[in-house]
């Protein structure tokens, strides 16, 4: 049975506005096309227009036992939402495949090609945005050996309908208890090595204004496994908004095994003074009987967007990671996932076409653990 629990856009606000073009943020997307992972002006003004008596967290909460495993660990199925960016999304459902997980497609095609029929799985939804690692699976619970989906409120919860309401869709098909909070956090900023350290970044706490900081990170402890919170700065433009859209952790860092992490390394401000305080953090961290292990691998930006190697999947004894392009830098970033993951199959594909809307080969899936 797949395991997994679902991430992200919750139910909470069924309101309309599918489809908002863009007009802010460092990268580039016509009005009208693809919504990009960060949440647009646009969106932004519908979303003031709602208003939420919470004053902290509500829901149901997983029970004791449930816990959420790194991503380096064994994979089942690897969830992708088949809308725009389909050439990208065709080749990573090949590479998971290859790795030995079930391919899931919210409103995919009837087959893959190069995805045997046996490992592939249609899930007839709708959806606002290709987006799935911010509305996708998360965690298990270890001691039912059950699939628990934790419905988080999406970021995009105004505008995004359709992905609002996965999780417990997701959850109602495989069979599994799906657990809501009206805690807004986004999956593409959440990382964890699977024995209770979370790390994001300190946009979920503006995400979460109406709540003390000390609430959030309750909150995250409650809902997602948290033990220890390690919340780290992100890149900011001069307003004071996140540099590369988003501000989410996967733009700039990356769990690879245990005690190793990869973090980018840039000569961009203000891309530069954030990677570099990340990789410091990370060395001086204690894991296991010594630090984590820190590889860099290179970033940059070209005509205002965040290019990133970090943006990557890990599937069982695969890597799959964003390529450019720009064949040097591709290379390197090759050689930097081999020297922190031996043994691993470096798996490149091209991402050109999705960075600029920012995000990449993680924004654009979520994993589902296996069952031990």
């Amino acid at each position: 049975m797949l395991a997994a629990s679902l991430f992200g856009c919750s139910s909470q606000a069924e309101q309309a506005g599918a489809n908002v073009g863009n007009t802010d943020g460092a990268n580039h997307v016509t009005s009208g096309g693809p919504l990009p992972v960060w949440i647009t002006k646009e969106e932004r003004a519908m979303q003031r227009s709602l208003s939420f008596n919470d004053d902290e967290p509500t829901g149901s909460a997983p029970p004791a036992g449930y816990r959420v495993p790194a991503e380096y660990e064994p994979v089942d199925a690897v969830l992708i939402t088949w809308r725009d960016y389909t050439e990208v999304l065709g080749q990573v459902a090949v590479a998971s495949a290859a790795a030995g997980a079930q391919v899931l497609t919210v409103s995919g095609p009837a087959s893959i090609p190069g995805v045997p029929a046996n490992r592939y799985r249609r899930l007839g939804y709708t959806s606002n945005t290709a987006w799935s690692r911010d509305y996708g699976p998360v965690g298990i619970d270890d001691s039912t050996h059950m699939l628990g989906i934790v419905d988080t409120r999406y970021a995009g919860y105004a505008t995004r309908p359709a992905d609002d309401a996965m999780p417990c869709k997701v959850a109602n098909t495989l069979d599994a208890r799906c657990y809501t909070t009206s805690l807004v956090l986004d999956g593409g900023n959440y990382m964890t090595d699977g024995r209770g350290n979370v790390f994001l970044t300190n946009v979920v706490y503006e995400w979460n204004s109406r709540l003390s900081r000390e609430a959030v990170d309750e909150a995250l402890k409650r809902y997602v496994g948290a033990r220890k919170v390690h919340a780290l700065d992100y890149a900011a433009n001069p307003d004071g908004e996140p540099a590369d859209g988003t501000g989410h952790i996967d733009m700039f860092a990356k769990l690879v095994g245990e005690c190793k992490v990869i973090v980018a390394q840039t000569s961009d401000e203000p891309f530069k003074s954030t990677t570099d305080k990340a990789a410091t953090y990370f060395r001086n961290l204690a894991c296991g009987r010594g630090q984590y292990e820190v590889t860099r691998v290179k970033g940059w930006v070209s005509e205002g967007t965040w290019y990133t190697y970090t943006n990557s999947l890990i599937v069982n004894d695969s890597v799959i990671v964003p390529f450019y392009d720009d064949a040097e830098k591709n290379e390197e970033a090759r050689r930097a996932y081999e020297s922190a993951m031996p043994g691993y199959r470096v798996v490149g594909i091209n991402s050109e076409s999705t960075i600029h809307s920012g995000g990449s080969i993680h924004c654009l899936t979520k994993e589902i653990p296996a069952i031990r």
